[in-house]
């Protein structure tokens, strides 16, 4: 029997919980309505319960970390809360994905999903999201593949004009420079595998671009570190051979790096990943209250013939929205967003009415090993998400990650472009709670 006054309030908290859990498990209460009858901060530690309990995944840090006024945060910052980074409120949503590396249904029989952080302010996005998402799994789920995985590094280098250029990629790409150059590249990194060097002119410039794959990490470091030693040694060769040259910057912006860029459109850099999803023109019309036909009116409309207008190389609507959410959940570096905001959406109408809509992110910089991943929080929702990438040797983690975090894009884009072709684009950035 509870002796004290707090032993008697951890058991009335203990039985609510209890109790709603049972609720939400069988339906008569959603997670979001769990303000309503506990209070934000309870709620939060009632939905931290239910993820823990549905993934096998501990959130003790998260709740360690939550120094915020619930009541305030869950009127104008986010839905779903489970605590917050310092006062970022965190919220979730859950992805069906079917993945070449994440395939959430056979990895969890009992939840058939897996769930996805985010860290934010901005007020309906994770609401947004769980809508999009919503579709997506009544649908059965995003399908996701990882096209290629690369982390890039350019280096410049300066001769005295085009004839020794074109001389010093000759031998650049000779057996004497391949060799040179490998050699040097391995005697600085453990980790990365060089997949090739790509070679641009530019006047008496020589511009090398480095492809490497960085297993669990983003790995960008590893790449500068590596591909700026490899450089110097062929310069070394290339002077020995009458090709007088010199290094002029170790990035080169021909990345390129946490700026928008089309060589990244074209060829990728980090992570090269598609989702896609068919939702049945019923399901289109009940959940996103709009129908296949407006969705891909307004993709057109908006996302190629505006972006085209003002120049834009990204042809989405809010990627970056969901890339800044996850990335401060996850411990990503944020000034990435950039590069993976360069994204493209795809809708159509299949043979049978449905709508088909996919989202590509040729230029996604994720790791799930390293850098902010280390932090305690962001450690832990990795965890608990499946995806961190301590002890992977091979670097499937950051597969995964990529796959859910392309599914939550997907939710993310549909949402937004199902909001805006029935006017509630302004009526959602009213007040947070659902009525």
């Amino acid at each position: 029997m509870p002796s004290t006054r707090l032993d008697k309030i951890r058991l009335q908290d203990a039985q609510r919980k209890t109790q709603a859990l049972g609720r939400i498990q069988s339906g008569e209460l959603k997670l979001h309505e769990l303000g309503r009858e506990y209070g934000e901060e309870r709620a939060a530690a009632i939905r931290r319960a239910y993820l823990e309990d549905k993934y096998g995944c501990s959130l003790v840090n998260v709740a360690k970390a939550s120094i915020i006024d619930y009541e305030d945060a869950a009127k104008s910052s986010a839905e779903n809360m489970i605590g917050a980074m310092g006062s970022i409120p965190i919220g979730f949503s859950e992805a069906i994905v079917d993945g070449e590396y994440l395939n959430t249904r056979k990895e969890s029989a009992k939840a058939g999903a897996k769930p996805v952080f985010l860290a934010t302010t901005e007020g309906k996005l994770i609401s947004g999201i769980n809508r999009g998402m919503k579709a997506i799994n009544e649908s059965g789920g995003a399908t996701a593949r990882v096209l290629r995985d690369h982390m890039t590094r350019s280096v410049a280098i300066e001769l005295s004009g085009i004839t020794q250029v074109k001389a010093a990629i000759d031998l650049a790409r000779s057996p004497a420079g391949n060799k040179t150059i490998e050699e040097e590249f391995y005697n600085n990194t453990n980790h990365g595998r060089l997949k090739h060097v790509q070679y641009f002119a530019e006047g008496k410039t020589l511009f090398m671009r480095y492809d490497v794959e960085t297993k669990a990490a983003m790995g960008m470091n590893m790449v500068t570190i590596a591909s700026n030693n490899a450089t110097a040694e062929l310069v070394k060769l290339m002077n020995a051979n009458g090709l007088p040259a010199e290094i002029i910057t170790e990035s080169a912006n021909f990345c390129i790096d946490k700026k928008g860029g089309h060589v990244n459109r074209l060829l990728g850099r980090g992570l090269s990943v598609t989702a896609e999803a068919v939702i049945p023109k019923d399901v289109v019309e009940k959940v996103l209250k709009t129908t296949p036909e407006k969705i891909v009116k307004i993709n057109y409309k908006k996302n190629y013939v505006g972006s085209s207008l003002a120049g834009s190389m990204g042809n989405n609507a809010q990627v970056a929205n969901v890339l800044a959410a996850t990335f401060i959940a996850y411990g990503q570096d944020l000034a990435q967003v950039v590069d993976g905001a360069n994204a493209m959406d795809d809708a159509d109408i299949t043979d049978s009415g449905s709508l088909y809509f996919a989202v590509n992110l040729p230029s996604l910089e994720v790791g799930t090993y390293g850098g902010g991943t280390r932090r305690e929080v962001q450690k832990e929702l990795l965890k608990a998400s499946g995806v961190y990438g301590g002890g992977d040797e091979d670097g499937v983690t950051k597969m995964r990650f990529a796959e859910l975090i392309a599914a939550t894009c997907l939710a993310g884009e549909l949402n937004l472009l199902a909001a805006e072709t029935s006017g509630h684009l302004t009526k959602a950035h009213g007040s947070l709670l659902r009525k």
